[in-house]
């Protein structure tokens, strides 16, 4: 109980839908209380700590399909349920040129459901060996990206999954791919870093 009012936001649920069918992920909350569990998280928690707001989190989220429905349609009936849901957190994990054109319309759907919403995990990855080429393909779909944020009320902020590729995790996740951050392992700025600079400005 160190924490309670003292941090802003928890991530309360995280990873629970399937991106193929749309249905909870097999776990053993899932397989013992099927969706009630996801309630009884967010009731517990906000009992717990009742100033912070409260996000689910999913990976795979960021265009509207199955998956980003099965959540919209979870979140909204939470929220009629007077559930204290308070924010949706969409990962972000790109590869080059595939951050998807429904992006800010997802973003705003969600808002529109009145809650926050927040780009958890940001990262854009391309494909091995880096170029000139894809280092600028890059820093538009960082632009993009932002700019998708920006362009919503309710989108309170972006986080990036970790700042210089000295220690990026996508090589072991993704054979092949990489290079996802902001800046190069030796620290210095990609252009992206200009790209995003511009939009926040």
């Amino acid at each position: 109980f160190q924490f309670i009012g003292k941090i802003y936001a928890w991530d309360v649920v995280n990873e629970a839908i399937d991106e193929v069918s749309g249905e909870l992920r097999d776990s053993i909350w899932s397989r013992t209380f099927n969706y009630s569990f996801i309630e009884e998280a967010f009731r517990t928690a906000h009992a717990a700590d009742p100033n912070a707001k409260l996000y689910i989190n999913e990976y795979n989220l960021d265009a509207i399909d199955t998956k980003s429905d099965a959540l919209y349609a979870l979140v909204k009936e939470l929220k009629g349920k007077g559930v204290p849901v308070h924010g949706v957190g969409l990962q972000g994990h790109f590869r080059e040129n595939e951050v998807p054109s429904t992006f800010q319309d997802n973003l705003q759907r969600f808002s529109d459901l009145g809650v926050d919403v927040a780009i958890t995990e940001l990262g854009i990855r391309y494909k091995l060996p880096g170029s000139a080429d894809k280092i600028a393909k890059q820093a538009q779909d960082y632009s993009h990206a932002f700019s998708a944020c920006m362009n919503v009320d309710r989108c309170v902020g972006v986080t990036v999954w970790c700042f210089t590729d000295k220690h990026s995790w996508v090589e072991e996740w993704e054979k092949g791919y990489g290079e996802q951050e902001l800046w190069t392992q030796d620290y210095k700025p990609k252009p992206a870093v200009d790209a995003v600079d511009k939009v926040l400005k």
